[in-house]
């Protein structure tokens, strides 16, 4: 008796895990099914597809480097507003010169970024409350600054052409899939995700690894920062709103477990990202209204965390 109820478990288990490995490619073909019919085609329509690809953009870059704080089994809700904040330093620097914009949205990006894994790594402080904390700070910081809005200069927009993201994009996601995939910070992360005791016990100094993961959050943040100062030419305290749920839907989408460890799959960062992209087009172009859209982001994050998150394998979120 004991035996069957071993065997139907294993059974339950490895159902379980089939679902979650490929519930992020049937709820992207689900969404393009959808949105595509009820659009009448229009969604991959030859104006739509430039459209999805803007929202792609900014969510996979960022998506990208998520991926290692998702391996540590860390969050970082701070993401929104170090975007914001980047925006904001880069416009006040144009006024210095244009040369600084970029320069300065990814020197503000990491300093978010350092300081987020300073808390974590060297203060003790929980991820969850201490980015959501930076977060609060920064988008205070970034109003105070602003003052309303500020603006840079029309010709920026050269570097919003679709040639210059895409070569942005493909930079990150060759850099971040080396790191991730063919390099030993990688694997450190995921060790750590999967037991701080014996990630320490060989060896892996668990501060550092957080730190530089934390790091690399922020530099990305800054560089979707620039990008989207270029793209609208005025940098204002609504800068990167709510874009932390953004990426943070579109990783979990993908796949990427609330746990970290091994189980966390860099593919599931291009995939939840396009998923996201495609939902958030799609909704537009149906007449959707941004709070709408908010209730089903909502809704949608709580499906996925109910499939995918693993209580047993899983302590307090960080």
């Amino acid at each position: 008796m004991e035996n069957v109820q071993i065997v139907n478990q294993k059974k339950t288990l490895l159902k379980k895990e089939v679902l979650i490995n490929n519930f992020s490619f049937v709820g992207l073909a689900l969404i393009l099914i959808l949105f595509e019919i009820l659009t009448g085609g229009q969604l991959l329509g030859k104006r739509n597809v430039m459209n999805i690809f803007n929202n792609f953009f900014n969510i996979a870059l960022c998506a990208l480097m998520y991926s290692f704080i998702m391996a540590l089994g860390e969050l970082d809700l701070s993401v929104g507003a170090t975007v914001g904040f980047a925006a904001a330093v880069a416009a006040l620097s144009s006024q210095i010169s244009i040369w600084l914009i970029l320069p300065a949205a990814i020197f503000a990006g990491a300093l978010i970024g350092c300081l987020n894994g300073v808390m974590t790594a060297y203060w003790n402080v929980e991820s969850f409350i201490g980015t959501l904390a930076v977060s609060f700070i920064f988008r205070g910081l970034t109003t105070y600054f602003l003052n309303g809005s500020v603006g840079i200069p029309i010709q920026m927009r050269v570097f919003d052409e679709d040639w210059v993201k895409i070569t942005a994009l493909v930079l990150v996601a060759v850099l971040a899939g080396f790191l991730y995939n063919r390099n030993a910070f990688g694997r450190r992360c995921r060790a750590v995700g999967a037991s701080h005791a014996a990630a320490q016990q060989s060896g892996i100094d668990i501060k550092k690894t957080r730190m530089y993961a934390f790091t690399l959050v922020g530099i990305v943040c800054g560089l979707v920062g620039f990008f989207t100062l270029v793209r609208a030419c005025t940098a204002s305290s609504r800068t990167g709103n709510a874009f932390e749920f953004d990426v943070l839907l579109a990783v979990l989408f993908g796949g990427m477990p609330l746990s970290g460890g091994w189980p966390v799959k860099f593919r599931a960062a291009l995939v939840g990202s396009l998923a996201m992209a495609v939902l958030k087009s799609g909704m537009s172009l149906v007449g959707i209204d941004g709070l709408v859209q908010q209730v089903v982001q909502g809704i949608i994050l709580i499906l996925v965390v109910a499939i995918s998150f693993d209580r047993k394998n899983a302590g307090v979120i960080k």
